[in-house]
């Protein structure tokens, strides 16, 4: 049973995916985008991406990376658009597109990254397409992608949050948790880590009340991003199964840390 934050970022996920059999005929220029504007606007009308128009993003929009890549699971040559028109709703958020398309310009995949790294988790292999994917409100996780059977696919079975800057009783620190790559359970395949502290900005009753002042020794006390409660180390592993292909929890970690949720 997925959480309601797990929830939201797959419901994320699905809205920026959508099927376009549709050829970005562009791709064809690369390295060079001859003009921005034509660019962006043939992008957007070929795979159908819904944003948020206003003044504001008509001023700002950008594309901020066009590169021929390769990814773990092929060895074909693949184009990476990063697509950031900067404002608009919070349930728009990040306000960016990452395009991956086949060396014709054919769609593999949409994303809605708020950011992207191609990182190496095995040595003598492609990289891995990393996304980080964050909600308005400043929750959210990572995917994991890979090449299989010309779809990109998530290979992350990740059940936590990895992200977090919304204050509410808690955030992490780093805001987006580190990534460690390393074998953990010394099968010979690396395994990955997401690592750092949950910083308390509240207190908690027994009864699961939670608060943010308090007195003792007839002082004041009041927590904050800035003050906080307490800071308790977190790491979340996630072991690569070699049947599956898939990286998968190590533990329950819900459980784990369930008296901080």
């Amino acid at each position: 049973m997925k959480t309601p934050l797990l929830a939201a970022l797959s419901f994320m996920a699905f809205s920026c995916t959508q099927k376009n059999e549709k050829k970005f005929g562009q791709v064809s220029d690369y390295p060079v985008i001859r003009d921005s504007s034509l660019f962006i606007r043939n992008l957007r009308q070929t795979f159908d991406l819904a944003i948020h128009k206003s003044p504001e993003q008509q001023t700002g929009e950008k594309i901020t990376a066009f590169k021929k890549i390769k990814i773990n699971g092929s060895d074909q040559d693949y184009y990476f658009i990063e697509y950031d028109w900067k404002t608009g709703p919070s349930a728009g958020y990040p306000w960016k597109n990452q395009v991956i398309l086949t060396s014709d310009g054919k769609l593999v995949k949409t994303l809605c990254a708020q950011r992207y790294e191609f990182i190496k988790i095995f040595p003598k292999q492609n990289p891995f397409l990393l996304a980080t994917i964050v909600t308005g409100h400043g929750n959210g996780g990572h995917e994991i992608y890979k090449i299989t059977a010309d779809s990109l696919v998530n290979i992350y079975d990740g059940n936590v949050k990895t992200y977090d800057t919304d204050e509410d009783n808690k955030v992490y620190e780093p805001h987006e948790l580190s990534l460690k790559i390393k074998d953990y359970n010394n099968d010979g395949f690396n395994d990955i880590a997401f690592t750092g502290k949950l910083v308390l900005i509240q207190r908690r009753t027994p009864d699961g009340f939670w608060y943010d002042n308090t007195t003792i020794d007839d002082r004041e006390i009041n927590y904050s991003v800035d003050n906080p409660y307490k800071k308790i180390p977190v790491e979340y592993i996630f072991l690569y199964d070699q049947k599956t292909g898939h990286f998968k929890p190590k533990g329950d970690y819900r459980e784990k840390y369930k008296l901080f949720n």
